[in-house]
């Protein structure tokens, strides 16, 4: 479920990124992989046109629709390739 129209602070970024999956041969400030093995940059937050792009989606949803819940956060790569005509 993704979270829209949710202006996020830095703090619950940086916590939600924390959550990404570290590869010991990149700095985890930097790139981190989302749960479904995409990589991920940290200055590419909220774009989808870039492969490295992510956001913040709610892992479970029915958790999500009454109350917003740090635990309940994860990062997501959010990249959306155009299809070829």
């Amino acid at each position: 479920m993704k979270l829209k129209e949710i202006c996020w602070d830095k703090s619950v970024k940086e916590a939600v990124w924390k959550k990404g999956r570290i590869n010991p041969d990149y700095s985890p400030d930097v790139l981190r992989w989302d749960e479904y093995g995409r990589i991920m940059m940290w200055s590419k937050y909220g774009r989808t046109d870039s492969i490295f792009g992510w956001t913040i989606e709610s892992h479970d949803p029915a958790g999500a629709a009454e109350k917003v819940n740090i635990e309940n956060l994860i990062p997501v790569n959010t990249y959306k390739p155009e299809k070829s005509k």
